[in-house]
């Protein structure tokens, strides 16, 4: 037999365990409590409607709230800032948000969503069907390679985007 030469690493591996199997126990009891409570209510759906079938009824899906109220609207101003007013792309505003946030999931959904509906950005050049669209913020000139006017910078971005 082995002598155990770790014996405080062997504790705090044994005392988690002894934790995760005590959550499952906990897990397991809220699983049967709610399926009790899933029956009455199909009991008393019954009882109300005799036609109605409890299995239409699909799980309700969890959103995960990644951003307070208006932190991600914050966000996406600032990195326009910081790129003078823009353009920029989606995907570029979508990766210095995620950096600025200290993210690991990816949010370029939310910062699409929420750029197609803020008023404070506006959408340049680009097609959603190529996830490359360009936004700058409303009131600022947008500015191509050569620094020209907003029809110039549309003409520099197709360009930038072919490459």
């Amino acid at each position: 037999m082995s002598e155990n030469t770790h014996p405080h690493t062997t504790s705090a591996l044994a005392k988690r365990r002894a934790e995760l199997i005590a959550d499952n126990q906990a897990m397991r009891e809220h699983i049967r409590l709610n399926d009790g409570y899933i029956k009455a209510l199909d009991t008393a759906i019954g009882l109300m409607d005799p036609a109605f079938d409890p299995g239409t009824v699909l799980p309700k899906r969890q959103y995960t709230k990644k951003f307070n109220r208006g932190e991600l609207k914050s966000l996406i101003i600032r990195t326009l800032k910081a790129a003078e007013g823009g353009p920029l792309s989606t995907r570029a505003i979508t990766d210095q948000v995620m950096e600025r946030k200290g993210m690991a999931d990816d949010c370029w959904t939310e910062v699409r969503r929420a750029l197609i509906n803020y008023d404070v950005v506006e959408k340049i050049d680009g097609d959603p069907d190529d996830h490359m669209e360009y936004w700058s913020l409303v009131g600022y000139a947008a500015k191509g390679k050569d620094g020209g006017d907003s029809k110039e910078a549309t003409a520099g971005l197709r360009l930038l985007r072919d490459q």
